[in-house]
C-alpha cells in the first residue's frame, strides 16, 4: 500500500510541476492573468502540498488538476472569460473537495486508532485497576464520538460544496442560454428590418415611400405603396409595442399651402391603409411638413422627385420617438 502511495505521490507531484510550468510559461510569453484563475491556482497550490490530501483523496485533486489545466490553456487561447473562470471556478471546488476528503479520512483514521488504543487500555485494565480502565474507556470512547461527528460535518462540508458547484454550474448554462436567445432575437429583427429596407437613423428605424407610390398631386396609394405597408403591418403586428409617425413632404413647386395639405393628406392616406389593415390608431401618428426638411436640391427634377415622400418611423421597443430637427 506505501508503495502505491508513493508511486502517486510522485504522479501528482509531476501534475503539479506541469501546472506550474503551464503557468509560468504561460505569463513569460503572454501575460495574461485573470483574477479567479490566480485564486483557483492557490488553493490547488495548498491542496496539493498538502500530504493527507495527496494520499487521501488523489481522484479530487487530480479533478482539479485538470480543470485548472483547462483553464490556463483557454487562457492562453484567448479563449472566453466565463468558461476560463468556470473551469477556474471548477478546479477551486474539487481542491476544495479533495481538502475535505483529506480531513475526513485523517479523522477516521483517528477513530480507528482511538478504538485501538480502548481496546489496549482494557486489556490492561484486566490487571488492574477496574475504575480506572473504565474511566478511561469512557474519555476514549468520547473522543470517538467527537471524531466521528466532525468527520461527518465534513464530509457534509464536502457534499455542499459539491451541490454549489452544480448549481453554478447550472446557472452558466442558463445564461449560456439565454444569450443565444437574444442573439437570435437580434439577428431575426435585423433580418426583418432589411426586408423592410428600413433605415436606422436617431429618431428610430425609417421607412422611405417616395412620389411614385402615390398619383400625381393625390394622396391615394398605389399598389406599390399598399405593399409597403402591408410589411410595416407585419412587423408591427409582432412587436405590438412599437410605433409609429408617418411624416409628409412636398417639393418647393406650387403654393406653399397647397403642398402643406398635400403632405399631410398623404401621411393620413399612409396612417388609414395601417387602420384598415388592423393597426391601432393609438399607435400611429401623422403630421405634414410641406416644402420643409428636403432631402435634396429643389433646383432639379431629381432632387424634387426626392422631396416628395413619405417618411415612416418606427420607435424603439419603448414605443418612443424623438421629434424632428433636422
Amino acid at each position: 500500500m506505501s508503495i502505491l502511495f508513493s508511486k502517486y505521490n510522485t504522479s501528482v507531484l509531476i501534475s503539479g510541476l506541469a501546472v506550474a510550468a503551464l503557468v509560468f510559461s504561460g505569463c513569460a510569453h503572454t501575460m495574461r492573468t485573470n483574477t479567479a484563475l490566480e485564486e483557483a491556482r492557490a488553493v490547488y497550490r495548498a491542496a496539493q502540498e498538502n500530504p493527507d490530501v495527496a494520499r487521501n483523496a488523489p481522484l479530487e485533486l487530480k479533478k482539479a488538476e485538470t480543470a485548472l489545466n483547462k483553464a490556463e490553456q483557454l487562457l492562453q487561447q484567448k479563449g472566453e472569460t466565463d468558461e476560463i473562470e468556470h473551469q477556474a471556478y471548477l478546479a477551486k471546488q474539487h481542491a476544495y473537495i479533495s481538502e475535505e476528503i483529506g480531513k475526513q479520512k485523517m479523522a477516521e483514521a483517528a477513530l480507528e486508532q482511538a478504538g485501538a488504543e480502548r481496546n489496549k487500555v482494557i486489556l490492561q485494565a484486566r490487571t488492574a485497576d477496574a475504575n480506572r480502565a473504565e474511566q478511561n474507556a469512557s474519555k476514549e470512547k468520547a473522543a470517538a464520538l467527537n471524531a466521528m461527528e466532525d468527520a461527518k460535518a465534513q464530509k457534509a462540508a464536502a457534499l455542499k460544496a459539491m451541490e454549489e458547484a452544480k448549481a453554478q454550474k447550472a446557472a452558466a448554462e442558463s445564461a449560456m442560454a439565454e444569450a443565444a436567445a437574444a442573439n437570435d432575437k437580434s439577428l431575426k429583427l435585423e433580418k426583418e428590418i432589411a426586408e423592410l429596407k428600413a433605415i436606422k437613423a436617431d429618431r428610430g428605424l425609417v421607412i422611405t415611400l417616395g412620389d411614385v407610390v402615390f398619383d400625381v398631386n393625390k394622396a391615394d396609394l398605389k399598389a406599390g405603396g399598399v405593399s409597403a405597408v402591408g410589411k410595416l403591418v407585419a412587423f408591427l403586428n409582432e412587436y405590438p409595442a412599437r410605433r409609429v409617425m408617418i411624416e409628409g413632404f412636398t417639393d418647393s413647386t406650387g403654393e406653399l399651402e397647397y403642398n402643406q395639405a398635400l403632405s399631410e393628406r398623404r401621411a393620413l392616406a399612409v396612417r388609414q391603409v395601417l387602420q384598415t389593415k388592423g393597426i391601432e390608431s393609438a399607435r400611429t401618428d401623422f403630421k405634414g411638413y410641406g416644402e420643409d426638411f428636403p432631402v435634396a436640391t429643389n433646383e432639379t427634377a431629381a432632387g424634387r422627385q426626392m422631396n416628395r415622400r413619405v417618411e415612416i418611423i418606427i420607435s424603439d421597443d419603448a414605443g418612443v420617438i424623438l421629434a424632428r430637427t433636422k
